[in-house]
């Protein structure tokens, strides 16, 4: 099993290799997985044919977050001034490039006329990473515009009980994941302002995620409406592992957002895989994507830390593997096993951001420091 040194090793490699290959005067850019005909299909000719110069290259807010909060940790694991510096020019970037009302343009041209409630999320997040740090007034601002754009603009539908985010400009089914990062998101402003008009929202957020929580543990991906049908099961232990980690952080916050806890880490228990990848879905292993094995295994490692799991073995099996596909350069091919023999090994910074915030987790403490804390 990886010690923590090996770990924080993978992460220093990883982000080597981002700054190499993807950093541009404050942004991380760079082809995505994508949605519809390109995720199912057109993206393994991509990956196979990768010396042709695509041009396709998008900047995610969510990647943004995600890079930013990565350099802050390591910055202060190791008191490097380059961290600091990155996470700094890259927060200038995440502003620059908002828009005057307070959102994200989605980069994805099948979405560009989508304004996307974790878009925006994550842009604010990385801006509001530096204001325990060196407040700046501008930074809180760009968040303040995006939660006043959030929840004027893209709203919320009732529930009983509670009220679920929307997850665009343009309503759509009732989709747990957007509810609890609005959640963490505005107990964030709370904390960064003292103003408990940021509260107002959350016990509702929380009611519906735990209303509409399964006998397993599970948190279904859309929850029916009038908008769209129901759908219980997609990417089950990848989602229910980004969600698992938020709940904790907003725990610390507000002690009711962890109820739903410990139900949700026994579910997530069950998602390891015996090589220690994260499975696929509840259905099936396969695909093998490592970016999912990363946040198991840092949501299994915070389970452990709140005696919601035996010890960390199965955050360490899921360490193990994720340190033995990383490639000699630092990096991480996307996945392995598609459709049973295609893979998938094009350079995606979106999923290599949120893999390396996640091999810091163990290290640097990610549910203190950073996200919650600060």
């Amino acid at each position: 099993m990886p010690n923590r040194g090996e770990m924080f090793n993978a992460a220093e490699r990883l982000h080597g290799w981002l700054l190499r290959r993807h950093y541009q005067r404050g942004v991380l850019a760079g082809p995505d997985a994508g949605v519809r005909f390109n995720l199912r299909a057109w993206r393994f000719l991509k990956s196979g044919l990768d010396f042709i110069p695509w041009r396709d290259d998008f900047v995610f807010m969510q990647t943004q977050g995600y890079w930013v909060l990565a350099n802050w940790m390591l910055h202060e694991a190791t008191g490097e001034a380059h961290y600091r510096d990155l996470a700094i020019e890259s927060t200038k970037a995440t502003l620059r490039l908002q828009q005057p009302e307070g959102f994200w343009f989605y980069p994805l041209p099948e979405r560009r006329h989508l304004i996307a409630t974790v878009e925006g999320d994550w842009g604010a997040i990385g801006l509001l990473a530096i204001q325990a740090r060196e407040p700046r007034l501008e930074f809180l601002a760009g968040a303040l515009r995006w939660y006043d754009y959030l929840v004027n603009r893209i709203g919320f539908q009732d529930h009983a009980p509670g009220k679920a985010i929307n997850y665009f400009q343009r309503p759509r089914g009732k989709v747990p994941n957007n509810s609890v990062e609005a959640a963490w998101l505005f107990l964030r402003l709370w904390k960064a302002t003292g103003e408990e008009r940021f509260l107002e929202h959350v016990p509702g957020l929380v009611e519906f995620v735990a209303a509409t929580q399964l006998a397993s543990g599970e948190l279904p991906y859309i929850v029916a409406g009038q908008y769209e049908s129901g759908r219980e099961h997609y990417l089950c232990f990848q989602y229910n592992a980004f969600q698992f980690l938020k709940l904790a952080w907003a725990a610390r916050l507000k002690p009711e957002a962890g109820a739903i806890l410990a139900p949700l880490a026994k579910f997530l228990a069950g998602g390891v895989t015996p090589s220690g990848a994260s499975a696929a879905d509840c259905s099936h292993h396969a695909p093998e994507v490592d970016y999912y094995t990363a946040v198991l295994g840092a949501a299994l490692d915070e389970a452990a830390r709140l005696g919601l799991v035996a010890g960390c073995e199965l955050s360490d099996r899921c360490y193990a593997r994720l340190l033995e596909r990383q490639r000699a350069d630092g990096s991480f091919a996307y996945s392995t096993g598609d459709y049973g023999f295609l893979r998938d090994g094009r350079s995606y910074p979106r999923p290599m951001a949120m893999t390396l915030f996640h091999l810091l987790c163990p290290t640097c403490g990610c549910g203190f420091s950073i996200p919650v804390d600060s």
